[in-house]
């Protein structure tokens, strides 16, 4: 059952987040206003509700401060479910989005659905990442605490750059790539869409990523990755296909 606010706490710069995960979306509500932007709601790209408001429905965290999803809530804000959420969020007087969920493909199609209706899609930036001279960054980006984007280095849309990582000089990253926390590419790599670099993983200069493989945390790259696979170790192997 589609979950839709009768009203939303609407003001210049308002945007929706489209995911609801506490890792990605969850962190960056907790420091986005620091970036100038505001966030109004949370979307769930479905139909269906999250709702995980029953204990035993919840999965188990250590950590004493973790915020889940109720049917129509999350960190304290509405939570819109809808499959058509940029006609929904226009009703509610929000033209502006940024598509963070966290399966790649979903991720860059919500980012053309968006585009579809027109709604702006926006970066969201930590003030304590760092950005070279003459990098391209394209549009619905995130960067988080202490990333580093190289000199003419190229971000497309979707592209997620976590905390700590280093993307270096003239590095292309294609839509909906993800680097996760300390990834360390030298110069000239290129990662293509939905690839995933996994904690700590460095590349050598010169790399083509291809798309949607995975490389493992703490994997060393010296040769190019091929497509749909997944690498690990030291250096890389490809031990899947996929």
């Amino acid at each position: 059952m589609r979950v839709i606010p009768e009203s939303l706490d609407v003001r210049a710069n308002s945007i929706v987040v489209v995911a609801w995960d506490e890792g990605t979306a969850g962190q960056i509500h907790s420091w986005i206003e620091e970036t100038g932007h505001h966030v109004t709601a949370f979307v769930n790209a479905s139909d269906e509700p999250p709702v995980l408001d029953v204990e035993s429905e919840r999965p188990k965290r250590e950590a004493s401060q973790f915020d889940f999803p109720t049917r129509g809530s999350f960190k304290g804000l509405p939570l819109i479910s809808a499959s058509d959420w940029p006609d929904v969020v226009k009703d509610l007087g929000v033209t502006k989005a940024l598509v963070m969920i966290s399966d790649q493909t979903d991720r860059l199609k919500n980012i053309e659905l968006a585009r579809q209706r027109e709604l702006e899609l926006v970066n969201v930036i930590h003030p304590t990442a760092t950005i070279l001279p003459d990098a391209i960054l394209h549009d619905n980006i995130a960067l988080f605490p202490r990333a580093f984007v190289g000199y003419r280095a190229e971000i497309h849309p979707g592209v997620l750059i976590n905390t700590g990582s280093q993307i270096d000089h003239h590095n292309v990253l294609h839509p909906c790539a993800h680097v996760d926390t300390g990834v360390v590419t030298a110069g000239n790599v290129v990662i293509e869409r939905f690839a995933r670099l996994h904690t700590g993983a460095k590349v050598s200069a010169n790399i083509r990523i291809g798309e949607g493989a995975i490389v493992g945390a703490g994997a060393v790259i010296v040769d190019d990755v091929p497509p749909r696979t997944t690498v690990a170790g030291v250096p890389g192997r490809v031990i899947k296909k996929h």
